[in-house]
């Protein structure tokens, strides 16, 4: 003790310079967004690697689970292609030459559950060709969409995060809506906009809609837990379980839509009268 109390008092400027240092860099990242976003990628690349060690270590210890959860992903994988294979000429249509999403394997190295607006990091990032506002799924239903990239992680806005819209609709009658996350919990969420004739039962299925080139439509979203009657006869609410369970995510899938930059080219202009 006595020689850390001499070590601080003869380097005490030098902390104290620090100290200020971090703070100036943190309080400038917190209220510029170029600031921000400089910081992050001088600094992502560097935290990344410390929560993929942290990350590592732990999937020693969860090789059991992280097993079970591969076969049964092989066992949906072979259903498909079973469901898929045309008996008559004995031709696998698994994949779409004309598809326009594919799939770009990640390992979660982070994850937070637990507060208003949570993030996810992953082992991925520029260089696999991860960018910004990448959709991102589980084995099981959608997770979020990617906010920031670096050379080699990025971070994704989780569905758990009060400015998280996500367009849903209800598998059995096709009826839009817009999910958020006002539970504060991790397993369910809240579809809003819906209209009070339209008739829901527990257990309904929720998937993703067809008006977002971020995710492909007929994604696992959740189940309907509870329909929730607006009191003054307005649009209704529904409280719905998560298909993809945060608290146990290790594995996910980054959605890339080939057609983005024709998409994001296309401008809306007023024809010359």
């Amino acid at each position: 003790m006595y020689n850390l109390i001499r070590f601080i008092q003869k380097h005490f400027f030098i902390i104290l310079f620090l100290i200020i240092e971090v703070g100036c860099v943190i309080l400038l990242a917190s209220s510029l967004s170029f600031h921000r976003q400089v910081v992050f990628n001088l600094t992502n690349d560097a935290v990344g690697w410390v929560y993929k060690i942290g990350s590592d270590v732990g999937d020693y210890f969860r090789l059991k689970q992280t097993n079970k959860q591969l076969a049964e992903e092989n066992a949906r994988l072979r259903e498909r292609l079973t469901y898929e294979t045309d008996t008559s000429n004995k031709k696998l249509h698994v994949l779409d030459s004309n598809c326009i999403y594919r799939f770009i394997p990640a390992k979660v190295v982070n994850n937070s559950i637990n507060q208003s607006n949570n993030y996810i990091t992953i082992n991925k990032g520029r260089i696999d060709g991860i960018e910004k506002d990448m959709g991102v799924i589980s084995t099981d239903g959608i997770v979020g969409i990617v906010a920031d990239v670096s050379n080699h992680y990025a971070t994704i806005i989780s569905l758990l995060h009060s400015y998280s819209v996500t367009s849903v609709r209800f598998k059995d009658n096709q009826h839009l809506a817009n999910l958020k996350w006002k539970t504060h919990n991790f397993r369910y969420g809240t579809v809003e906009d819906i209209p009070t004739h339209l008739t829901l039962n527990k257990g309904d299925t929720v998937v993703t809609s067809s008006f977002s080139y971020i995710f492909p439509e007929d994604l696992m979203v959740g189940t309907i837990e509870e329909v929730l009657v607006s009191p003054t006869g307005d649009l209704n609410q529904a409280k719905i379980k998560f298909a993809t369970n945060f608290s146990t995510l290790r594995w996910v899938y980054v959605i890339q839509n080939t057609n983005k930059k024709e998409i994001d080219s296309l401008t809306f202009r007023l024809p010359k009268l």
